[in-house]
């Protein structure tokens, strides 16, 4: 039996202007997807998604988008269409921003030049259900088949609503811990989101379910973060199965105020762990009015204070082979990568 990866037909739009864009979308409805990098999109259109397999494309590269700016004051702009090695390469972006510069680095060369900013913190999940066409919630059906299926990589260990497949952007996670806001371009005009309003975990949008609040007739224009305070220290850590191709298995960035020496406040995130980033406040309070470089021993009790309240996804299977195929593995994981990226701050 083959697999047909070929493209089904698919109409061009070229839009003029932002406006142009949002009324493209807005006339073809569900019909019609924005389309830049299309690292994400194309992947699921040759694999005939049927949810994911629009009859339009909006091509927003043709719309001035991209581009990486530094104000002291008013701090970092990222356009929508910006490629993630702009970013990455970017030297404002590494002096201020450690967090979000390392984030961008683990995509593969091919695809950090190809993959944007927009399309990394809206990207589809990878949960191989929904990647395989199966008629899951994210597909147009009516049940999560992770939860009693094979849940090992790409699956919440944090809960989850309907869907348990984990958000699988990587500049996501750093965002969320450097406060940033996403500027979004819709029928009523623009408006500011803070990345818990962008991304407020699985919960259905038009008539679709998904963990960011983008609605079909939206588009990213814009990534906004705030000028760092003096003294601000950010990681980032990520673990994954396979270096090269795979998405991790957890990931952890930390933002720290300093005084001196003094971790003042702190902002600690975990990401790929469940349905959307999630504060790990407990980590937090564990390394708030610590002196640098911190103790073994306070790096270990934040990382073990990030995964409390971990429910991991179990599978219970007849094949002895597939028995434990569940993936309260990465509960540890996640547990090394907190302490991994805490620990940065020893040498940031």
């Amino acid at each position: 039996m083959s697999t047909n990866y070929e493209l089904n037909p698919v109409g061009y739009l070229v839009p003029s202007s932002v406006d142009d864009a949002v009324s493209l979308l807005t006339k073809y409805g569900g019909n019609a997807k924005a389309i830049a990098g299309g690292t994400d999109l194309l992947y699921l259109m040759k694999n005939h998604v049927t949810a994911h397999t629009p009859q339009y494309v909006v091509d927003l590269t043709v719309l001035n988008l991209n581009g990486v700016a530094y104000n002291s004051s008013s701090g970092l702009t990222i356009g929508a269409t910006t490629n993630v090695s702009t970013i990455q390469s970017d030297p404002n972006v590494n002096q201020y921003y450690a967090a979000i510069a390392q984030a961008a680095t683990g995509h593969p060369t091919q695809i950090a030049s190809q993959a944007t900013a927009a399309g990394d913190i809206s990207q589809e999940v990878w949960c191989w259900y929904l990647r395989n066409n199966v008629d899951c919630w994210r597909n147009g059906g009516n049940v999560c088949y992770a939860v009693a299926g094979d849940n090992r990589y790409y699956h919440s260990i944090f809960g989850g609503n309907l869907c348990y497949a984990v958000h699988a952007g990587d500049l996501s996670t750093a965002l969320f811990a450097h406060n940033a806001t996403i500027l979004v371009q819709g029928p009523g005009g623009s408006k500011t989101m803070t990345m818990d309003q962008f991304m407020p975990g699985v919960s259905i949008v038009d008539g679709r379910v998904k963990e960011n609040s983008l609605r079909y007739n939206e588009i990213v224009t814009q990534i906004n973060v705030p000028a760092p305070a003096s003294g601000t220290l950010s990681t980032f850590f990520r673990m994954t199965d396979r270096g090269a191709i795979d998405f991790p298995l957890a990931s952890a960035s930390v933002v720290a105020e300093t005084s001196g020496s003094t971790i003042k406040s702190a902002r600690i995130y975990m990401g790929h762990v469940a349905t959307k980033p999630i504060r790990a406040s407990g980590a937090e309070s564990a390394i708030v009015n610590q002196s640098l470089p911190l103790s073994e021993s306070v790096i270990a009790q934040a990382a073990a204070n990030a995964v409390k309240g971990a429910t991991p996804l179990t599978h219970s299977s007849t094949n002895a082979a597939n028995e434990g195929h569940g993936n309260a593995f990465r509960v540890w994981i996640a547990q090394g990568v907190v302490a991994n990226a805490i620990r940065a701050l020893n040498t940031a």
